[in-house]
């Protein structure tokens, strides 16, 4: 896995759900120091963005126009949350996106992976919806594949 393979994919989710975490397995890397704040851009080809784009409906105008050029947004669902934090249709905003749907922290004691299916299913976040810990490597793996597979397309 490298960072140069991948590109052009934005990273959302409420605060916490892993995002800078899941993009530093994926880059194999450690890019990512502390809190996000803002829209981070990696190389050009990755965007980390703070949870406070999802979780605050004020900052849905720098989400939408963080992702207006990308082609794919992963939209990180926490297996332990209890809500699904964007605005449900918000991403359908742009038709022309590979919205891709993950379940993050599944490894944690009060995770609920049929809960997170529910939340992403309501939000009107597609499915397939792949399932990762940043802790089980062959999750990381299956999605990096994944990912690879959508910029052939």
């Amino acid at each position: 896995m490298t960072m140069d393979a991948l590109k052009n994919i934005v990273f959302i989710g409420e605060v916490d759900a892993g995002k800078s975490a899941l993009l530093d397995k994926l880059s194999e890397q450690q890019i990512h120091i502390g809190k996000t704040q803002s829209a981070q851009y990696y190389a050009g080809k990755l965007v980390d963005t703070p949870g406070e784009f999802v979780d605050n409906r004020s900052w849905f105008g720098p989400l939408l126009s963080t992702i207006c050029n990308v082609k794919t947004v992963l939209c990180l669902q926490p297996a332990n949350a209890t809500r699904f934090a964007p605005m449900t249709g918000l991403l359908t905003v742009y038709s022309n996106k590979n919205i891709v749907g993950v379940i993050s922290k599944i490894d944690t004691d009060d995770a609920d992976i049929d809960r997170a299916k529910r939340l992403m299913r309501a939000g009107q976040i597609p499915e397939p919806y792949l399932e990762v810990s940043i802790h089980q490597p062959e999750t990381i793996d299956l999605l990096y594949r994944y990912l690879l597979a959508l910029q052939s397309d």
